[in-house]
């Protein structure tokens, strides 16, 4: 594994390469994933011809007038086809069978923005943003950091899956990183539906209080029922997004980890209002640790942290994939206000190159 920084000024992206594409081009998937392909394609003039499913999940349905088909279907149709992979995942199974296909057939897996509907990470927002993206690599304190970095990059400029294989890490990998015996009281800003109170728990051994907070009220009931039978811990939960700011505002309110809120969301869902939390107002306590996944709204509830940080200097694990600029926004930002931490870059096992987490820990 040796990955750098590709060549700079790129001349050509996953989507001119797909513009360019005389094989039939086949869409693995559908939802919300597919809708944002469809429209992409428009703008580029790129044909679909089938969407499929796997098989034993066909039932004879339809999606943007096409009869979805099975996989076996499609190989049956077509001589030769290009695969283009519409949804995520990051379970074992999907990922072995994924390669599977990789290895036999062209897959093409987009880079598609999480928040920030706008903003591709195609071949002029690399080229216009070069030296930002050249600056933020340089920040990182390990090759791993780098190697990691450089791989994703790579990637969303071609969609190939062997850039998504490359430079992976493993929770254990990236824990090791922190201080974990000294982490006595943690933020949990997007706790979804407590997975990861449960999980700080196995890697934090002296772990005594969590406030854990999240906005969707249907992943809230399920965290509130977890918390409840935590008689190990304290948890203090709030239905509430953390912000720059206190107070209230409009969210999209969709019962699973793409809720967010409406000035960062990238689907259409049932809107709804929330409170908004600074993390600087939650307590007095000393803070050893804040994690952010807060589907687009990092930069708002780092803003909102910055007395925390600067007086008890926790440990971070910020998430840098829901925006196509946070990958270099966030980690320039950091590198700026707090120059007092390292920082590590790690990526979990996942199709595309989300779990993308920058950790920061203090250098003393």
């Amino acid at each position: 594994m040796n990955y750098r920084l590709p060549e700079y000024p790129c001349k050509e992206d996953v989507w001119d390469m797909l513009a360019k594409e005389t094989r039939p081009i086949v869409v693995y998937g559908m939802g919300n994933g597919a809708d944002k392909l469809i429209d992409r394609f428009e703008k580029y003039g790129i044909k679909i011809s089938d969407f499929f499913a796997s098989d034993g999940f066909v039932r004879g349905h339809s999606f943007h007038g096409f009869r979805v088909k099975s996989f076996s279907e499609i190989k049956e149709t077509y001589p030769e086809f290009v695969i283009v992979l519409s949804f995520a995942s990051n379970r074992e199974d999907v990922l072995s069978m994924l390669e599977v296909i990789n290895s036999n057939h062209e897959l093409v897996i987009p880079d598609m923005p999480i928040a920030g509907v706008d903003e591709y990470f195609d071949r002029d927002f690399y080229n216009k943003n070069y030296e930002k993206i050249l600056e933020a690599y340089e920040r990182l304190s390990d090759e791993k950091s780098k190697q990691t970095y450089a791989s994703v990059i790579n990637y969303k400029l071609t969609g190939q899956m062997k850039h998504l294989l490359a430079a992976v890490s493993d929770k254990d990998e990236m824990y090791s990183l922190l201080p974990c015996d000294k982490i006595q009281t943690t933020v949990d800003a997007g706790a979804y539906n407590g997975d990861t109170v449960k999980e700080i728990k196995g890697f934090f051994a002296k772990l005594k209080k969590v406030f854990a907070l999240e906005p969707d009220k249907r992943n809230f009931k399920k965290l509130a029922k977890y918390c409840e039978a935590e008689n190990e811990i304290k948890v203090q939960t709030m239905n509430s997004a953390v912000w720059s700011c206190d107070g209230a505002g409009d969210f999209s309110d969709s019962g699973n980890r793409n809720s967010s809120i409406l000035s960062t969301a990238s689907f259409e869902h049932r809107d709804t209002t929330v409170s908004l939390v600074k993390i600087d107002s939650l307590t007095d306590e000393k803070i050893d640790y804040i994690k952010y996944d807060v589907e687009g709204a990092e930069a708002e509830a780092l803003l909102g942290s910055d007395k925390i940080i600067l007086r008890d200097r926790p440990s971070l694990l910020v998430s840098l994939y829901h925006r196509s600029s946070d990958i270099f926004e966030l980690v320039n930002i950091l590198g700026e206000k707090y120059p007092f931490y390292k920082m590590y870059l790690r990526r979990l096992k996942c199709v595309p190159a989300w779990e993308i987490n920058l950790i920061l820990v203090n250098k003393e």
